[in-house]
C-alpha cells in the first residue's frame, strides 16, 4: 500500500528520516526551499541588492545550490547571480564537470566564468601534485589552500558581495567534529562569520545548503533533473575528511538526527568563542596582497616550494 505524503495527499517519494517526513515529489521539493529558505534568514545570509557570486564545481551540490538560490532570488529583482568555476586542472575529472556545469548555468539561462589554477598559479592541480615528490602536504590539501585563495580572487574580481558555496549538512558536520578531534576548536568561529564581523580584503561566504543532508540533495536533483557530474574526485580518498565522513553516516544511520546535533553544537560553540577577544590579526601578504595573519600567506609560501 503507497505510504501518503506528510505534508499532503499525495504518494511519498522520499523519507526525510531526521525529520521523520514523507514527501510526495512535489513537497520534496518545496520543503526543500524552505530549509534553505530558513537556513539564510537565520544566518542573515543574503541581502536585497547582492551580486551573489554562486561557487559550482558541476557536481550535484552546487547544482542544488544554483537551482535552489536561482529559485528563491526570483523574488528578488535587485539581486543578481553570478555564477563561476574553478578549474583546478584535474585530467579526465574537471574537464567532464565542466560541461555539466556549463550545461546547468544554459539551464537556467545564466551565464558561467571559469577560472583555472593554470592561469592563476602558472600550475595545474595535476602539475602541484607531480611536483610535490613525497611531500606529505596532500593533494587536498594543495588544493583547498589554493581553491579558497581562487574563490576570493575571483569574488572581487566579479565584484560580489558574498560568496555562495554548496557545503551541506554532512560537509559542515564534518568540519565540526574534524577541528574537535584536532584540538582546533577556534576554527568553528571562523567557519560560522559568514556576514559578521568581516575581515578586509575577503569577500563573506555563505552556506545555504548547510541545512540540508546528501540525501536530501541527491533526491532533489533527481527529482528536479539537474545535469552533474557524479564521478568522485581522484584525489578525494587522500583527505582525513574521508575517514571522518564514514564514520559519520554509519552514525546518522544509526541515530538520525545525529548531524543536525553536530551544528547545533557547532554554533553554540562558535557563540561562546564569538564572546572571546580575537587572537587573529590580519596583515597583507606581502606577495599577493591578500588578508593573512602572516607576512606571506599560505598560498604564496607554497608557490614558493613549487
Amino acid at each position: 500500500m503507497p505510504v501518503k505524503c506528510s505534508k499532503c495527499e499525495n504518494n511519498a517519494v522520499y523519507l526525510r528520516r531526521y525529520t521523520n517526513e514523507r514527501l510526495c515529489k512535489s513537497c520534496l521539493v518545496s520543503r526543500t526551499l524552505d530549509r534553505v529558505r530558513k537556513t539564510i534568514n537565520k544566518y542573515n545570509m543574503l541581502k536585497r541588492h547582492d551580486r551573489i557570486a554562486v561557487a559550482i564545481s558541476g557536481g550535484k551540490d552546487s547544482a542544488a545550490l544554483l537551482d535552489i538560490v536561482a529559485q528563491i532570488e526570483s523574488d528578488y529583482s535587485e539581486s543578481e547571480i553570478v555564477p563561476f568555476t574553478i578549474d583546478e586542472g584535474i585530467h579526465g575529472y574537471r574537464d567532464e564537470a565542466l560541461k555539466a556545469a556549463k550545461n546547468l548555468v544554459e539551464l537556467l539561462d545564466l551565464e558561467l566564468h571559469v577560472w583555472s589554477f593554470e592561469d592563476l598559479y602558472g600550475f595545474t592541480l595535476d602539475q602541484m601534485v607531480q611536483k610535490r615528490g613525497d611531500d606529505t602536504f596532500g593533494a587536498c590539501s594543495y588544493c583547498g589552500v589554493f581553491r579558497r585563495k581562487a574563490m576570493n580572487d575571483v569574488a572581487l574580481a566579479l565584484e560580489a558581495d558574498v560568496v555562495a558555496t554548496g557545503h551541506i549538512m554532512d560537509d559542515e558536520a564534518q568540519t565540526i567534529l574534524m577541528n574537535i578531534m584536532r584540538g582546533d576548536t577556534r576554527r568553528i568561529k571562523r567557519g560560522n562569520r559568514f556576514r559578521e564581523n568581516p575581515v578586509e580584503g575577503f569577500v563573506p561566504r555563505i552556506k545555504p545548503l548547510m541545512g540540508i543532508s546528501q540525501r536530501d540533495v541527491i533526491a532533489y536533483t533527481h527529482h528536479r533533473r539537474l545535469p552533474y557530474h557524479d564521478i568522485p574526485c581522484p584525489y578525494a580518498e587522500e583527505a582525513y575528511r574521508s575517514e571522518v565522513r564514514i564514520f559519520l553516516n554509519d552514525m546518522e544511520h544509526c541515530h538520525p538526527g545525529t548531524l543536525l546535533a553536530i551544528l547545533s553544537s557547532g554554533d553554540t560553540i562558535s557563540s561562546s568563542l564569538l564572546s572571546l577577544p580575537s587572537e587573529s590579526k590580519f596583515k597583507r601578504c606581502i606577495k599577493c596582497g591578500a588578508p593573512t595573519p602572516l607576512e606571506i600567506c599560505k598560498a604564496c609560501s607554497l608557490l614558493e616550494e613549487l
